[in-house]
């Protein structure tokens, strides 16, 4: 496990970097460091996951293959360990892979043949979503805020921490993209949104009618909020439009 630090005097921010290839951590880590990252570098899966369950980086970057393991087979385990923000980085360019990462909840997929500032961009684009204060509010329009703290028998969004927490007391865990999506649905209890609109707020990009990752983060939200939404009415399609919120009073 490796560290390298940033620039003096810029804003320090943290990834973890899972990765086997030894050279291209260390070149991608000092270009990061470079531009105010301090990169926490594990060469192994098992390494990575010890060190999720002592601290949690602004974004993990994980590569698709570090030996004999397909970590794409993977990530439900590492997302119960880390919710936050997830890059796949892999010199693999089969398209099936990419789509099913983006599905199964990473963030982002890129290729490691890309270069080293467009990696950058890419991770300043992650680290700036979850500071986005309200996606997807309507136009004058403010949400209320959320209670200091979790209320027995109620659902509680805690838009600070970006965490859900059940009617039990339990925290939900969500992906990135599971939170915006639900977010986004929350702050227009009662209308529908199209998926036009959930594809610009959750994925950054025009809804392409051929790609159904909208419709795989619903029904992912749907299952995790299984047994307090009876038969699914928390979230409801719109035939032809999108889905709509009927709000946590409702359940």
């Amino acid at each position: 496990m490796s560290h390298i630090g940033q620039r003096a005097g810029s804003e320090t921010t943290n990834i973890l970097l899972v990765e086997d290839d030894r050279i291209f951590a260390e070149e991608l880590s000092q270009y990061l460091g470079m531009h105010g990252i301090i990169v926490d570098h594990s060469s192994t899966f098992d390494a990575a996951m010890e060190r999720l369950a002592t601290t949690q980086p602004h974004v993990v970057v994980l590569d698709q293959f570090l030996g004999t393991v397909d970590t794409l087979t993977q990530l439900a385990a590492v997302r119960e360990k880390f919710p936050g923000a997830l890059m796949f980085l892999t010199g693999n360019s089969d398209a099936t892979d990419r789509v099913m990462g983006l599905e199964m909840g990473a963030d982002d997929y890129a290729s490691k043949n890309i270069p080293p500032r467009e990696i950058l961009a890419r991770l300043r684009c992650l680290m700036r979503r979850p500071q986005l204060a309200s996606p997807c509010l309507p136009e004058a329009e403010t949400p209320t805020p959320a209670p200091a703290r979790p209320l027995p028998g109620h659902w509680f969004l805690d838009t600070q921490r970006r965490e859900l927490y059940r009617p039990d007391g339990e925290r939900a865990h969500l992906t990135t993209a599971e939170f915006a999506m639900l977010q986004c649905l929350n702050a227009n209890v009662g209308r529908p949104v199209s998926r036009d609109e959930l594809s610009m707020t959750v994925l950054r990009r025009p809804y392409n009618p051929l790609d159904r990752s909208i419709d795989n983060i619903i029904s992912r939200l749907r299952k995790k909020l299984s047994g307090y939404d009876q038969g699914g009415r928390l979230i409801m399609s719109v035939r032809g439009d999108g889905y709509v919120f009927v709000g946590f009073d409702a359940d």
